[in-house]
Protein backbone atom coordinates (compact mmCIF):
# COMPACT_ATOMS: atom_id res chain seq x y z
CA UNK A 1 0.00 0.00 0.00
CA UNK A 2 1.29 3.45 -0.86
CA UNK A 3 2.10 5.74 2.04
CA UNK A 4 -0.36 8.50 1.16
CA UNK A 5 -3.72 8.58 -0.59
CA UNK A 6 -4.89 11.87 -2.09
CA UNK A 7 -8.63 12.51 -2.28
CA UNK A 8 -10.18 15.68 -3.75
CA UNK A 9 -13.79 16.55 -2.92
CA UNK A 10 -15.53 19.17 -5.02
CA UNK A 11 -18.93 20.73 -5.52
CA UNK A 12 -20.76 23.96 -4.84
CA UNK A 13 -21.78 25.61 -1.62
CA UNK A 14 -24.78 23.97 -0.01
CA UNK A 15 -24.06 20.43 -1.20
CA UNK A 16 -22.33 19.27 1.97
CA UNK A 17 -18.75 19.06 0.70
CA UNK A 18 -17.25 20.18 4.00
CA UNK A 19 -19.47 17.76 5.92
CA UNK A 20 -18.33 15.01 3.56
CA UNK A 21 -14.71 15.83 4.32
CA UNK A 22 -15.46 15.74 8.05
CA UNK A 23 -17.11 12.31 7.77
CA UNK A 24 -14.17 10.91 5.82
CA UNK A 25 -11.76 12.39 8.35
CA UNK A 26 -13.62 10.81 11.27
CA UNK A 27 -13.81 7.54 9.35
CA UNK A 28 -10.04 7.57 8.93
CA UNK A 29 -9.58 8.21 12.63
CA UNK A 30 -11.84 5.25 13.39
CA UNK A 31 -9.82 3.12 10.97
CA UNK A 32 -6.61 4.18 12.73
CA UNK A 33 -5.00 5.96 9.79
CA UNK A 34 -3.54 9.46 9.71
CA UNK A 35 -5.49 12.09 7.81
CA UNK A 36 -5.19 15.81 7.06
CA UNK A 37 -7.98 17.94 5.62
CA UNK A 38 -7.75 21.36 3.97
CA UNK A 39 -10.83 23.30 2.88
CA UNK A 40 -10.65 25.70 -0.06
CA UNK A 41 -13.86 27.64 -0.48
CA UNK A 42 -14.74 31.22 -1.30
CA UNK A 43 -18.37 32.00 -2.02
CA UNK A 44 -19.59 28.72 -0.57
CA UNK A 45 -22.72 30.24 0.91
CA UNK A 46 -23.73 31.58 -2.52
CA UNK A 47 -23.30 28.41 -4.50
CA UNK A 48 -19.66 29.02 -5.37
CA UNK A 49 -17.02 26.34 -5.87
CA UNK A 50 -15.90 24.36 -2.84
CA UNK A 51 -12.89 22.04 -2.81
CA UNK A 52 -11.69 19.93 0.11
CA UNK A 53 -8.28 18.23 0.08
CA UNK A 54 -8.16 14.98 2.06
CA UNK A 55 -4.74 13.36 2.42
CA UNK A 56 -4.81 9.93 4.05
CA UNK A 57 -1.55 8.65 5.50
CA UNK A 58 1.56 10.27 6.91
CA UNK A 59 2.92 13.48 5.40
CA UNK A 60 3.29 17.19 5.95
CA UNK A 61 1.49 19.30 3.35
CA UNK A 62 -2.33 19.22 3.55
CA UNK A 63 -2.67 20.49 -0.04
CA UNK A 64 -2.78 18.03 -2.92
CA UNK A 65 -0.53 19.10 -5.81
CA UNK A 66 -1.77 19.57 -9.35
CA UNK A 67 -1.99 16.13 -10.96
CA UNK A 68 -1.66 14.44 -7.58
CA UNK A 69 -5.16 13.10 -6.86
CA UNK A 70 -5.77 9.37 -6.55
CA UNK A 71 -9.52 9.91 -6.42
CA UNK A 72 -11.86 12.83 -7.03
CA UNK A 73 -15.41 12.82 -5.67
CA UNK A 74 -17.56 15.59 -7.13
CA UNK A 75 -21.15 16.43 -6.30
CA UNK A 76 -21.70 18.45 -9.49
CA UNK A 77 -20.72 17.74 -13.09
CA UNK A 78 -19.01 20.98 -14.03
CA UNK A 79 -17.15 21.08 -10.72
CA UNK A 80 -16.02 17.53 -11.47
CA UNK A 81 -14.60 18.69 -14.79
CA UNK A 82 -12.92 21.67 -13.13
CA UNK A 83 -11.34 19.37 -10.56
CA UNK A 84 -9.51 17.45 -13.28
CA UNK A 85 -6.57 19.80 -12.83
CA UNK A 86 -5.75 17.46 -9.91
CA UNK A 87 -6.12 14.31 -12.03
CA UNK A 88 -3.60 12.03 -13.71
CA UNK A 89 -4.02 8.88 -15.81
CA UNK A 90 -4.42 6.78 -12.69
CA UNK A 91 -7.05 8.97 -11.03
CA UNK A 92 -10.56 7.67 -10.38
CA UNK A 93 -13.35 10.24 -10.72
CA UNK A 94 -16.77 9.62 -9.16
CA UNK A 95 -19.22 12.35 -10.07
CA UNK A 96 -22.84 13.07 -9.28
CA UNK A 97 -24.88 13.15 -12.50
CA UNK A 98 -26.21 16.61 -11.67
CA UNK A 99 -25.83 20.13 -13.02
CA UNK A 100 -26.42 23.19 -10.85
CA UNK A 101 -26.00 26.29 -13.06
CA UNK A 102 -25.79 29.57 -11.17
CA UNK A 103 -28.33 32.22 -12.22
CA UNK A 104 -27.49 34.43 -15.21
CA UNK A 105 -24.41 32.40 -16.12
CA UNK A 106 -23.92 30.56 -19.42
CA UNK A 107 -23.30 26.91 -18.61
CA UNK A 108 -21.90 24.26 -20.97
CA UNK A 109 -24.30 21.43 -21.89
CA UNK A 110 -24.07 18.11 -20.09
CA UNK A 111 -22.73 16.33 -23.19
CA UNK A 112 -19.93 18.87 -23.54
CA UNK A 113 -18.89 18.38 -19.94
CA UNK A 114 -18.95 14.60 -20.24
CA UNK A 115 -16.88 14.79 -23.43
CA UNK A 116 -14.27 16.86 -21.58
CA UNK A 117 -14.15 14.31 -18.78
CA UNK A 118 -13.94 11.36 -21.20
CA UNK A 119 -11.14 13.07 -23.08
CA UNK A 120 -8.87 12.87 -20.04
CA UNK A 121 -8.56 9.11 -20.40
CA UNK A 122 -9.13 8.35 -16.73
CA UNK A 123 -11.55 5.98 -15.01
CA UNK A 124 -14.78 7.74 -14.12
CA UNK A 125 -18.19 6.82 -12.78
CA UNK A 126 -21.48 8.72 -13.08
CA UNK A 127 -23.98 8.18 -10.26
CA UNK A 128 -27.30 9.95 -9.71
CA UNK A 129 -26.73 10.58 -6.01
CA UNK A 130 -29.51 13.18 -5.85
CA UNK A 131 -32.09 10.66 -7.05
CA UNK A 132 -31.00 7.99 -4.59
CA UNK A 133 -30.89 10.48 -1.73
CA UNK A 134 -34.43 11.60 -2.57
CA UNK A 135 -35.66 8.00 -2.69
CA UNK A 136 -34.23 7.10 0.72
CA UNK A 137 -34.42 10.35 2.68
CA UNK A 138 -37.01 12.43 0.83
CA UNK A 139 -34.41 15.12 0.15
CA UNK A 140 -31.31 15.69 -1.99
CA UNK A 141 -29.47 17.03 1.06
CA UNK A 142 -27.78 13.68 1.70
CA UNK A 143 -26.50 13.22 -1.86
CA UNK A 144 -22.99 13.59 -0.39
CA UNK A 145 -23.54 10.43 1.67
CA UNK A 146 -24.90 8.58 -1.36
CA UNK A 147 -21.90 9.50 -3.49
CA UNK A 148 -19.49 8.41 -0.77
CA UNK A 149 -21.18 5.03 -0.38
CA UNK A 150 -21.00 4.43 -4.12
CA UNK A 151 -17.34 5.50 -4.19
CA UNK A 152 -16.35 3.08 -1.42
CA UNK A 153 -17.76 0.25 -3.53
CA UNK A 154 -16.19 1.13 -6.88
CA UNK A 155 -12.84 2.53 -5.69
CA UNK A 156 -10.82 -0.37 -4.31
CA UNK A 157 -7.85 1.87 -3.53
CA UNK A 158 -9.84 4.12 -1.17
CA UNK A 159 -11.49 1.11 0.46
CA UNK A 160 -8.04 -0.11 1.53
CA UNK A 161 -7.92 2.80 3.97
CA UNK A 162 -11.52 3.18 5.15
CA UNK A 163 -14.48 0.83 5.07
CA UNK A 164 -18.24 1.25 5.18
CA UNK A 165 -18.26 0.59 8.93
CA UNK A 166 -15.86 3.48 9.52
CA UNK A 167 -18.20 5.91 7.77
CA UNK A 168 -21.19 4.48 9.64
CA UNK A 169 -19.35 5.24 12.87
CA UNK A 170 -18.61 8.78 11.62
CA UNK A 171 -22.30 9.30 10.81
CA UNK A 172 -23.21 8.24 14.35
CA UNK A 173 -20.74 10.75 15.77
CA UNK A 174 -21.77 13.62 13.46
CA UNK A 175 -25.54 13.40 13.04
CA UNK A 176 -28.39 13.18 15.54
CA UNK A 177 -31.74 11.48 15.94
CA UNK A 178 -33.52 9.92 12.98
CA UNK A 179 -30.89 11.36 10.60
CA UNK A 180 -28.42 8.73 11.78
CA UNK A 181 -30.57 5.81 10.66
CA UNK A 182 -31.65 7.47 7.41
CA UNK A 183 -28.10 8.29 6.35
CA UNK A 184 -26.76 4.88 7.32
CA UNK A 185 -29.47 3.27 5.16
CA UNK A 186 -28.59 5.64 2.33
CA UNK A 187 -24.90 4.84 2.68
CA UNK A 188 -25.60 1.12 2.52
CA UNK A 189 -27.94 1.37 -0.47
CA UNK A 190 -25.51 3.46 -2.51
CA UNK A 191 -22.69 1.09 -1.55
CA UNK A 192 -24.76 -1.83 -2.84
CA UNK A 193 -25.45 0.14 -6.03
CA UNK A 194 -21.70 0.51 -6.48
CA UNK A 195 -21.11 -3.20 -5.94
CA UNK A 196 -23.69 -4.01 -8.61
CA UNK A 197 -21.97 -1.55 -10.92
CA UNK A 198 -18.60 -3.32 -10.68
CA UNK A 199 -20.08 -6.82 -10.43
CA UNK A 200 -23.18 -6.77 -12.67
Amino acid sequence: MKTRFNLVLSGVGGQGIITLGRLIGLGCMHAGVDVSIAEVHGMSQRGGSVIVHVRIGEGESPIIPVGGADTIISLELLEGARSLVYANKGTTLVVNDFLWPPPLVKYPPRDTILAAISGKGLTYYLYDANKVSMEVSGSVVSSNIALLGFTLAVDKQLSKYIELSDIEWAIEKTLRGHLVDINKRLLKKSYEDGLRHVNP
